[in-house]
């Protein structure tokens, strides 16, 4: 099996958004009635899953509309880590704007393509800890 991928990205609001180990307190928003939140540090997740099949996801596209996605390359696999900034759409789905992923079993981190983002849930499948 290969890595998730749909056409539609959902995410279920009723599951607990995991929160990362340090917060920075400064934010970035834009827009008005359609404001999205960023948080400005770089954080660090781990690409979990909830049940068998797929062995990764390939990444989304900015949520925020900001940056298109340059590319699929370096998908995360299962378990991978992933850094970047977190955003929180307007609609308050909370995604991952990625910037490197470190694959399981490796040591080096490798840029994430321009553009890259993962959401912190995924169809109650993957999910981001």
């Amino acid at each position: 099996m290969g890595a998730c991928a749909t056409k539609t990205i959902s995410s279920d609001k009723t599951m607990a958004k995991p929160e990362a180990a340090s917060v920075s307190a400064d934010k970035t928003t834009t827009g008005n009635d359609n404001e999205n939140t960023t948080e400005t540090s770089v954080q660090e997740f781990e690409l979990k899953k909830r049940r068998p099949g797929c062995t990764g996801m390939f990444w989304r596209s900015d949520p925020t509309g900001t940056t298109g996605l340059a590319s699929n390359a370096n998908w995360p696999r299962d378990g991978a880590k992933l850094r970047g900034q977190v955003v929180v759409t307007s609609n308050g789905e909370k995604w991952l704007l990625a910037t490197s992923v470190l694959q399981k079993g490796s040591t080096q981190w490798k840029a994430a393509p321009q553009g890259a983002a993962m959401p912190f849930e995924y169809n109650n499948h993957y999910y981001l800890e």
